[in-house]
């Protein structure tokens, strides 16, 4: 009895601390669906039109059969365990940002082989993105184009007026060719194979952020670094900076630092605003002039009224009916991106779902991805956008399209720029299945000839470029080898493969970058510290430490933060001992080991001392 007794009073001991720990856990915020914002989709409708977009399964008829027959296509092509079923790894593919032309196979062509019966090819830029600066812009559209021209014999010219060949746009969601963007990643840009009329042109997401593939491209405004970038993060007062800030400051006005540390160097200029200039129009760059008047009404900010298009503009004078001027508003380093807010810059802080937000957040959403209020509340305005990320290069997105300009398809070689999912390259260089695929195209001979490099002959040289390494058919030295999160994985180059099964063929090749975005083409070591669920990459004289696919902040750091010492520039091997929890770090004849709970490594002995002892 007593027995009982004791049993039930512990019960109510044990719920009450339950119910009162659980008072002390802030609920969870409601998943709600934001104005403007894509419907989710099941998985099975994501396949669906996946497929009928981009392998032809027929829209009103991809019944399970056919998907499944589909989808093995799809698996092929993308190098993943032909099963017809939807595993995580195939909807994982399927997410991925890509470009909106169909697959096909290695440096294919379009049906026919179009091509441009011209070497001498114009191109025309119709519209910008208010992600960049024109300059920018310019640069890298002209930087693609020479990707071509330098392993061929075409040449291109740029052209202000009239018809080009080529013309280049930035648009949303259906803007005039009858192949609808679909908002913020996902489908980034699409172009035409050769031809007259639309033939050739190459159309641009603008609910993308288009950088440089590193972030936000911000370039300053006078302060003492006028025309130079932003350097994100950077230093100030002892406080890391990832975006423009106004501490420091009693005007309001954003600023950056153009050094990583402006408490060393004192480097800075303003970030691009409305209150400091406009672009385009014919507002001379003037700043705009709030409140202004428009059709009657008075405007205290920037607005897309009048316009079509969703760009943010302003009177650069106090009456727009009167005077007609007026300008673009430049993005400031916290607009947003897609949502309803048509790029407007966050406010901070936000009220939404009556909590207070001072900077951006996942919540309400169950997708992970960071958004802001443009407006001090969202539950009254119902305003928001995307915050912004590294963006995606117009450089390479650009390179890509203008080889289905010239009349390449897709290519399922992961390491090729003309693969359809997009993968950021800091060194980028054309692949040979690249190089392959537009030297047949434009009948230029692939027989590369010994001597020294290309000299002053009628048209290029056949090039050599990096290739894709296949795992039955060379003999591959791998860099790394690791178990992480369960599958073990193969390094070679920019390279990986990846099983769950060691006795089957590992899945692959696949690019390093597509999961680990910021690490160098070739790593030295890497190994999982399962105590921690963080994997740990060696490269030269520094390593990297991530969080799933998410680089943990402060990273990469030199070796010697690790202990070890100077002399020491790379690593050969690293991995972590199940059996005493301990890390091992190889180089040379020489190795070190972990000292419990500092996370630094001692000096051992070489390791043919070790085997002496």
């Amino acid at each position: 009895m007593k027995t009982h007794i004791v049993f039930g009073l512990v019960l109510k001991v044990l719920l009450i601390q339950v119910y009162l720990f659980s008072k002390t856990l802030a609920a969870p915020s409601p998943i709600i669906k934001f104005p403007g914002d894509s419907t989710p989709k099941t998985d099975k409708e994501l396949a669906v039109q996946y497929l009928n977009k981009y392998y032809g399964c027929p829209k009103d008829n991809c019944n399970l059969f056919v998907l499944k027959d589909t989808l093995k296509k799809m698996q092929k092509f993308f190098g993943l365990p032909e099963t017809g079923d939807l595993d995580q790894n195939t909807i994982e593919t399927m997410k991925k940002p890509r470009c909106g032309n169909p697959d096909v196979a290695n440096y294919n062509f379009f049906p026919r082989k179009p091509k441009w019966e011209k070497n001498h090819i114009t191109y025309r830029i119709i519209g910008y993105t208010p992600d960049l600066d024109p300059e920018t812009v310019d640069d890298a559209f002209a930087r693609a184009f020479q990707v071509w021209s330098d392993v061929t014999p075409l040449r291109f010219n740029r052209i202000h007026d009239g018809e080009a060949d080529i013309m280049i746009n930035f648009g949303r969601w259906e803007h005039g060719d009858g192949y609808p963007f679909d908002g913020k990643d996902g489908l980034l840009a699409h172009a035409f194979a050769p031809g007259p009329g639309i033939g050739g042109d190459s159309h641009f997401d603008d609910d993308e952020l288009w950088t440089l593939g590193e972030g936000q491209v911000v370039r300053v405004k006078y302060g003492n670094a006028d025309g130079e970038y932003c350097k994100f993060p950077f230093w100030f007062n002892g406080k890391e900076y990832n975006s423009c800030t106004d501490a420091g400051r009693s005007d309001g006005f954003l600023w950056c630092s153009t050094t990583k540390d402006f408490d060393a160097d004192g480097k800075y200029g303003f970030c691009p605003h409305e209150s400091l200039f406009t672009m385009g129009g014919n507002g001379d760059g003037q700043p705009c002039k709030f409140p202004f008047k428009f059709q009657g009404q008075s405007y205290d900010q920037c607005t897309t009224e009048g316009r079509t298009d969703g760009y943010r503009w302003c009177g650069t004078t106090e009456d727009y009916d009167r005077d007609k001027k007026y300008g673009f508003c430049p993005e400031t380093a916290m607009s947003t991106v897609g949502g309803n807010s048509e790029g407007a810059p966050c406010v901070f802080p936000f009220i939404f779902l009556g909590n207070k937000y001072d900077s951006c957040t996942s919540a309400g959403r169950n997708d992970g991805k960071l958004w802001c209020a443009s407006t001090s509340s969202y539950d009254d305005d119902r305003k928001w956008g995307f915050c912004p990320d590294q963006g995606y290069s117009l450089f390479l997105v650009a390179a890509h399209e203008f080889g289905h300009a010239m009349g390449l398809e897709h290519s399922e070689d992961p390491g090729a720029l003309m693969a359809p999912i997009y993968t950021y390259t800091k060194n980028f260089r054309l692949s040979q299945d690249d190089i392959k695929g537009i030297q047949e195209l434009y009948e230029v001979s692939t027989d590369v000839e010994p001597g020294p490099g290309p000299g002053p002959g009628p048209g290029p040289r056949p090039t050599l470029g990096p290739v894709t390494p296949e795992l039955c058919k060379h003999d591959i030295v791998f860099d790394g080898v690791a178990q992480i999160r369960g599958e073990t994985f193969f390094f070679k180059d920019r390279f990986m493969w990846r099983t769950v099964n060691p006795r089957g063929k590992p899945t692959g090749p696949l690019l390093v970058a597509t999961f680990w975005p910021d690490l160098p083409e070739k790593i030295d070591a890497v190994y999982e510290a399962p105590q921690d669920e963080k994997a740990v990459f060696f490269s030269g004289n520094e390593y990297w430490v991530y969080t799933a696919s998410n680089l943990d902040r402060g990273y990469p750091k030199k070796l010697t933060s690790l202990g070890l010492p100077p002399d020491v520039q790379r690593v050969d091997a690293a991995f972590n001992w199940g059996r005493n929890k301990k890390t091992y770090i190889f180089a040379g004849d020489r190795y070190w080991k972990s000292l419990p709970g500092t996370g630094l490594y001692s000096r051992n002995a070489t390791i043919k001392q070790q085997a002496e002892n």
